[in-house]
């Protein structure tokens, strides 16, 4: 992976590619989004494009005619914020002369707790462009999901809220991507004892790496990913091909200036959150009866 003495005091690394990699099942977004390729944002504010299609209901045209109507998608301008993820650790000499790897394990560590806070952030976090608090925090995908894609369950998630969540993406024309629906492990629960010995319920791996249970409906594939980041009473489904990720800084680790008798590093990375239409992401609630 990394080592230690491979270190000038002002190298930094990049730990983009280790970061892909590590704790894939504690932090299946981030990893679907890695493994997509990372957009590259120039500013603390990222700015897009929506993603969508021209609908046009006749677009027959007579044999021989003359081109003269042309047509252009209206495409709002969308932006989120990069938030900065920040772990650092120090070793003492002493503890790096009795165990010389003792300082990679504890890097290591640190960017694995770096790329779980990322996750949380990617699904929960609130848009706050730190003109007040200082600290920037980008909207998650609970927070850009389009209202018309809600879904509410009422006491337990029942098979046709299933099947509403894979309608509620279908009815709104996108672009075919692969559909993801990540639930807590009371949700994933009930899901799996709907479809229990189903033909229709397969398990599988999905190409990064995650596991997933897929389920067909007649509105396309649901792939259900466990993720304990998720809230306890919601399921996030979205389309693949709408959601991405950008870094202002990718995961980097720097050495910070000695003082004393110890080594510090710290792991930086500055990333948020692209959702090229938020029609092509929703939330399912579970209400108590």
């Amino acid at each position: 992976m990394f080592k230690s003495d491979n270190f000038t005091p002002v190298e930094q690394i990049s730990l983009a590619q280790e970061v892909t990699k590590i704790g894939i099942q504690q932090t299946p977004l981030t990893s679907l989004l890695m493994s997509k390729g990372v957009e590259k944002a120039t500013s603390t504010i990222y700015t897009f494009r929506e993603k969508t299609l021209s609908h046009d209901e006749d677009i027959t045209a007579a044999e021989g005619a003359e081109t003269t109507e042309f047509q252009t998608t209206s495409r709002r301008e969308l932006n989120n914020v990069l938030q900065i993820f920040k772990k650092a650790v120090a070793i003492s000499g002493s503890a790096q002369a009795m165990n010389g790897g003792q300082l990679n394990k504890e890097l290591e560590d640190r960017l694995f707790e770096l790329k779980v806070n990322m996750e949380k952030a990617l699904i929960n976090s609130l848009k706050d462009d730190g003109s007040t608090t200082g600290v920037r925090k980008m909207s998650g995908l609970i927070e850009f999901a389009d209202p018309t894609n809600a879904v509410t369950a009422t006491g337990t998630v029942t098979e046709d809220d299933v099947k509403k969540m894979a309608r509620k993406l279908w009815e709104q024309d996108l672009a075919e991507g692969t559909i993801y629906a990540l639930v807590n492990a009371d949700i994933k629960e009930t899901i799996d004892s709907i479809y229990v010995d189903r033909y229709n319920y397969n398990h599988v791996t999905t190409n990064f790496g995650a596991l997933a249970e897929s389920v067909n409906t007649n509105y396309g594939k649901i792939n259900f990913i466990l993720s304990k980041h998720v809230p306890s009473d919601k399921v996030v489904f979205f389309n693949d091909n709408y959601v991405d990720l950008a870094y202002l800084r990718e995961p980097v680790l720097s050495p910070l200036a000695k003082s004393g008798d110890s080594d510090k590093f710290q792991v930086v990375a500055e990333s948020t959150l692209v959702v090229k239409s938020p029609k092509g992401v929703g939330v399912a609630t579970l209400e108590k009866e």
